[in-house]
Parts: C-alpha cells; sequence; structure tokens
C-alpha cells in the first residue's frame, strides 16, 4: 500500500507545507513593522497590505545562508498620491525598510513668492 515513494512525497508535501505556513507568518511580521515604521515617520500605510516581491537567498552578517524576502506596499502622506515602499527581512531580522521620495507631512504649501522655496 504505502512504498517508500509515497512517503518521501508527503515529507515532501509536509516540508513545503511548512515553508508556506512560515511564510506567512513572516509576511504578518513584516506587516506589523510597515505599520510602526509608518506611524513613527507620520505617513499613512494603504490598503493595509504588503505584497511579496522578490525572494533570494543571501548571506547575513554572520555567514549563514537564508532567504530574504522583499515586500513592497504603498503610502501616502496626504491622501492625495500613491507612494511605494518596499520592507526586506532576512528570515525574521529586519534588513530595513525603504519609502519612495516623498514630501514630509506638516511642511505646509510652497509659496512662490518665497525665494528659498525655488529650485535651483
Amino acid at each position: 500500500m504505502f512504498d517508500l515513494g509515497h512517503v518521501a512525497l508527503l515529507m515532501l508535501a509536509a516540508m513545503v507545507g511548512a515553508w508556506i505556513w512560515r511564510g506567512l507568518g513572516l509576511r504578518d511580521r513584516a506587516l506589523m513593522l510597515v505599520r510602526q515604521h509608518c506611524k513613527q515617520v507620520d505617513v499613512q500605510l494603504l490598503d493595509e497590505s504588503i505584497v511579496l516581491s522578490r525572494i533570494r537567498l543571501a548571506r547575513n552578517q554572520a555567514g549563514r545562508f537564508g532567504v530574504v524576502r522583499r515586500y513592497g506596499f504603498e503610502f501616502t502622506v496626504t491622501g492625495e498620491r500613491r507612494y511605494s515602499g518596499s520592507i526586506q527581512l532576512h528570515g525574521s531580522h529586519l534588513l530595513g525598510i525603504d519609502l519612495a521620495p516623498h514630501p514630509f507631512p506638516g511642511s505646509g504649501p510652497v509659496h512662490q513668492d518665497c525665494p528659498s522655496n525655488r529650485l535651483l
């Protein structure tokens, strides 16, 4: 009924399932970190979601190999325009959060008659 091939397939399916389950947990961790970062820099995370954009193998600072996951997200400052951002995790360790160039909240409107607001 069961032979060694069936057992190997079941073990492979269990390993893939465990990898996907862990990936979902890491996605939740990344979303939590993005929420915290957006709150700290006073921007609004849009759609309350992130999307996996890249997976690669890399070494950490100690030289150990691991999976680096990059998630993308969108945020806004004023609610008028969307900006993109990304977060990278090496395993469950945060590598960094990058936000696209955007205006700072509360910087106020730019006045045309003020010479310090002109671009050179």
